[in-house]
């Protein structure tokens, strides 16, 4: 793993077999950060899971990705208390486009990643009791 940072902005290469939450959180420590927002994340990834969330259900439905795909987008949030929330979308060698939220995974060849950190922005996971899940505050 390599990373620079100018200002609140993270630049980062994730290596082959890295876990991409993993990194995120290591990146975070070593710099002294909480919270954070994935800008931008490109690459490739495998042995990963992607939900959609059904709020009749109040559960994720998955489908479960082995093998290397695409990784044409990544975006989230890292929560003051480490909590890493990440969306993507992926596609294999059909060129066919998946999204969801983003579970497990690791690197294949490269992740190249964009964050941004925050010095007096405070984001945290706090339940919602209406909606039955953790959601998004900014303090």
């Amino acid at each position: 793993m390599e990373y620079r940072s100018e200002g609140n902005t993270v630049v980062a290469k994730l290596d082959h077999g890295a876990d991409p939450f993993g990194d995120i959180k290591e990146i975070l420590s070593k710099m002294g950060k909480d919270g954070a927002v994935v800008v931008s994340g490109i690459g490739m990834i495998r042995d990963f899971k992607l939900g959609y969330y059904d709020s009749e259900e109040g559960k994720y439905s998955w489908e479960v990705f082995e093998k290397p795909m695409e990784l044409v987008s990544l975006g989230g949030s890292v929560s003051d208390d480490g909590t890493v929330h990440l969306h993507a979308s992926v596609s294999g060698d059909d060129h066919v486009l998946f999204g969801g939220h983003l579970e497990g995974g690791r690197v294949f060849n490269v992740l190249e990643l964009v964050m941004m950190v925050f010095n007096e922005i405070s984001i945290k996971r706090e339940y919602d009791g209406d909606r039955d899940m953790n959601l998004l505050s900014v303090r």
